[in-house]
């Protein structure tokens, strides 16, 4: 049984689900970009909505639904990085934890 994808009964008018992705978070519709990298990289350089939307040519409403999803979201998008994380280190991709 598929594990459920939060808010999934919430109408999104910009944000998907992926199916057969390893992502469970949704993403922004018609692009590669998962809401919390979105989110994350809009605030890693100080972007307002607006200007995020003008950078990756999407409306300013795909970008306050993913700052939206997140916020509301915050756990479960923590533990998607988590298991990405750890998915990446049992393949070598990254550096195991030091102490």
């Amino acid at each position: 049984m598929a594990t459920a994808t939060p808010l999934e009964t919430v109408a999104f008018l910009h944000l998907e689900p992926r199916p057969g992705s390893f992502y469970r978070e949704l993403f922004v519709r018609g692009l590669n970009l998962r809401a919390s990298r979105l989110v994350a990289w809009m605030e890693g350089e100080g972007l307002t909505p607006e200007r995020a939307a003008a950078d990756r040519q999407i409306p300013v409403e795909a970008v306050l639904e993913a700052v939206e999803y997140v916020r509301v979201n915050r756990t479960f998008v923590e533990a998607e990085r988590q298991r990405e994380e750890n998915l990446l280190r049992e393949r070598g991709l990254l550096e195991p934890k030091t102490p």
